[in-house]
């Protein structure tokens, strides 16, 4: 009965992993195919579009069909003051994260997303949450610098779109050092952190999209677009929050070194159904500088996992790396702070949960 309990949790843990890995690769090929193919271009507004459906279900959820037991006790004061700056993030982070697919291709953007641990190092020494050691700066050194040689031997540069991505990633790490910085220690269950910052996140794209884009969808004919093509819209917005429970569960299941792993196969994956599938070029300069980017990387996560896994002074023994509880930190200590997919070092489900988005990164 042992052995089989064992192997049915491996099952699980597979089916759901590899169910991760589709629904947010989908959700990009998605996204860019609305975006691109059939010319809705306002990525402000495809953002807005998957927020609200994270904020919908994720209430479900909670209240409607009580899947999820919420015991948080969150005030209207620290929702404002807490809780909607890192909202404003998620917004600029997902803004520039779906921009980056009208000006650069899918192989290209997911080369560049090896970048981020260059970002979140660097975030987090300016806000002197973190004190990087020499491995961690050669590694990040290492990642940038096959990042650059990648973006080098791209042959459809575009200097607007490397930038979107820059601000992308920015963000990106702006968010996860003011979510350590804002909401260390709180605890609740992913779904139930999502119902609370996916509104705030909203209040910043529909702001954004009813200043930017609003009137250009109404003055162009985006709106007959939608009326076209409903059910691509619909699933947009499903699978934004479909990636989000599927994130959680890889890492109840699995582990929060799984998700890692498995969003660096999926990027190189996508990668190379950028080039059969989509018709896009890599240059073999492009690939090898790709090929030093993932080393670095990898590198990196090495020495997070190592550092996690050591003992806790005083304790005896090692901080957990994986099979997170229900409800556990939002983010993660000031010495171990949480970090990069589009994971988190300390194995907060939550934390990871919102970085898995695929529509995001």
């Amino acid at each position: 009965m042992a052995a089989l309990t064992a192997w049915a949790r491996v099952a699980g843990a597979l089916l759901v992993s590899v169910a991760w890995m589709v629904v947010s690769s989908f959700l990009i090929l998605l996204n860019k195919h609305i975006m691109v193919d059939i010319g809705f271009a306002y990525p402000v507004t495809v953002s807005t579009l998957g927020m609200l459906g994270s904020s919908v279900l994720s209430f479900m959820c909670c209240h409607v069909f009580r899947i999820v037991k919420c015991e948080a006790q969150m005030s209207l004061n620290f929702w404002i003051t807490r809780i909607l700056p890192v909202g404003l993030c998620m917004a600029l982070t997902l803004w520039c994260g779906n921009e980056v697919y009208l000006h650069l291709t899918v192989a290209f953007i997911q080369m560049l997303k090896a970048f981020v641990p260059v970002m979140v190092m660097t975030m987090l020494f300016v806000a002197r949450l973190e004190d990087p050691t020499r491995k961690i700066i050669a590694s990040v050194v290492i990642t940038a610098a096959g990042t650059a040689i990648a973006a080098y031997g791209e042959v459809n540069f575009s200097a607007v779109g490397l930038a979107f991505m820059f601000f992308a990633e920015l963000f990106e790490a702006t968010r996860m050092v003011a979510t350590q910085y804002l909401l260390t220690g709180l605890k609740f269950h992913p779904i139930e952190g999502l119902m609370y910052l996916a509104p705030a996140c909203c209040i910043w794209t529909i702001t954004g999209a009813s200043a930017a884009e609003i009137p250009r969808i109404t003055r162009d004919g985006g709106w007959a677009i939608m009326a076209a093509h409903p059910w691509l819209f619909i699933a947009a917005t499903v699978m934004g929050f479909a990636v989000n429970g599927l994130a959680y569960y890889t890492i109840k299941l699995a582990s929060a070194l799984t998700l890692k792993v498995l969003a660096t196969v999926k990027n190189t994956l996508l990668v190379v159904v950028g080039v059969i599938f989509l018709g896009e070029v890599v240059t073999g300069l492009q690939a090898f500088g790709y090929a030093v980017a993932l080393f670095g990387f990898a590198w990196y996560q090495q020495i997070k996992i190592s550092q996690i896994a050591a003992p806790v002074p005083g304790s005896g023994s090692p901080q957990p790396t994986s099979h997170d509880d229900e409800k556990a930190p939002l983010v993660g200590s000031p010495r171990f702070p949480a970090e990069e997919e589009r994971g988190g070092d300390k194995g907060s489900a939550y934390t990871h949960n919102m970085r898995s988005r695929g529509s995001a990164l």
